[in-house]
């Protein structure tokens, strides 16, 4: 692997285990001077992005439990990424059987079959993303964003005939 696809692969990581501990950040900043302002926006995002009715809630975090489960997810599958696939068809298979399951789980639930459960909400969450999690980075691992451009064809241009 190349130096620049090892970075970006780091890069992506960072960002996703990043992304994984945002929901939990405004409780965490609340009260401080520069910080809680931060935490202010970020929960201001959380409110767009999720309904938070508070009979779906964790008590721990911004978002429902569903939500904090595709945060989590995605962080975990980007900080352990594994299994590690030689090629990207199991891991779309992965994320096709996460998504199968999460519409599962929110159809059932949305139809009345079931009440809102949280631990049921978590697991459907992370089932869904912690296989994004790993498609991102193996998706940087191979082909980073910008490497059409830094092949010797695209460096060169189109070529031109003369007539």
């Amino acid at each position: 692997m190349s130096a620049t696809r090892e970075v970006l692969r780091t890069a992506a990581r960072v960002v996703l285990v990043l992304a994984a501990l945002l929901p939990f950040l405004p409780a965490l900043v609340e009260g401080l001077p520069v910080l809680g302002k931060l935490g202010h926006a970020l929960d201001a995002w959380f409110g767009y992005q999720c309904e938070r009715d508070p009979s779906r809630m964790l008590g721990v975090g911004s978002v429902c439990a569903r939500c904090v489960g595709i945060y989590v997810g995605l962080g975990l599958g980007a900080l352990i990424a594994r299994p590690r696939a030689s090629s990207v068809r199991p891991l779309r298979a992965a994320v096709a059987a996460g998504l199968v399951l999460l519409l599962l789980d929110v159809g059932s639930e949305l139809f009345g079959f079931r009440p809102a459960w949280a631990p049921l909400r978590v697991f459907s969450g992370l089932a869904f993303a912690y296989p994004v999690g790993l498609v991102a980075v193996h998706a940087l691992a191979r082909h980073p964003v910008g490497a059409e451009f830094a092949t010797p064809t695209a460096r060169r241009g189109p070529k031109c005939s003369r007539t």
